[in-house]
């Protein structure tokens, strides 16, 4: 495997919101379906935002998506962002892709979304788009263990980096986000809690070379 199509499969994990998504997202100003939604229902925390799955969500979301979301909520950012988006306030519905070419994405809102970030009187809706299926390419291994390797570790990345995003959406910030030293430094935090250290986030024309592999083919 070429350097460029090992870098491009890491890339993947973390799928890049693209132009042509932005403003595609209608705005809800107003719902009674708040917290974050998967499989057409709320999902339940606890105190510590451990999730508590229904039987419906059981049956009808992905074991990936339902172990990367304990994982992550399992860290300090996690648990605080999943307390902070379960309020009144928010409604984040997650939605599984199997045919995305990235790990997840999360759309832009409406102009009007961004704007009311201040009006903690107004419901902000966003969207999570996983995709659960989503693995390395057939032969590749991650390079270290600071890297994801299982469907899980996918799945905990990509609800990691998409909330990344909207937590930004949330403070009235559109894209992009990738070129701000905030929006870095945050992930690199995140994804450290994780157990992913050297998991970048950003846009694949951004980043500089680099003399490390992220992911190397089996002989």
């Amino acid at each position: 495997m070429s350097t460029n199509a090992m870098r491009t499969a890491i890339a993947a994990v973390l799928l890049v919101v693209s132009a042509a998504t932005v403003g595609k997202i209608s705005l809800q100003t107003a719902t009674n379906e708040t917290g974050f939604r998967l499989a057409g229902e709320r999902i339940r925390f606890d105190a510590s935002a451990r999730p508590e799955f229904t039987e419906g969500q059981i049956m009808y979301s992905a074991e990936a998506t339902r172990s990367g979301l304990v994982k992550w909520a399992a860290t300090p950012r996690g648990r605080r962002m999943i307390l902070r988006f379960n309020g009144a306030e928010y409604s984040v519905t997650i939605r599984e892709d199997g045919h995305g070419v990235g790990a997840g994405s999360a759309p832009q809102p409406a102009l009007a979304t961004l704007a009311a970030a201040t009006d903690h009187t107004k419901t902000k809706a966003y969207d999570l788009i996983l995709n659960p299926t989503f693995t390395l390419p057939r032969g590749a291994i991650p390079f270290s263990s600071g890297e994801p390797s299982t469907p899980a570790d996918m799945m905990a990345a990509a609800w990691a980096a998409e909330m990344l995003h909207i937590d930004f959406y949330a403070r009235g910030i559109s894209l992009p986000h990738h070129l701000r030293p905030d929006f870095q430094s945050e992930w690199h935090v995140m994804a450290t809690e994780l157990g992913f250290p050297y998991l970048p986030h950003e846009d694949e024309p951004e980043r500089p070379p680099r003399e490390w592999r992220t992911i190397r083919t089996r002989r």
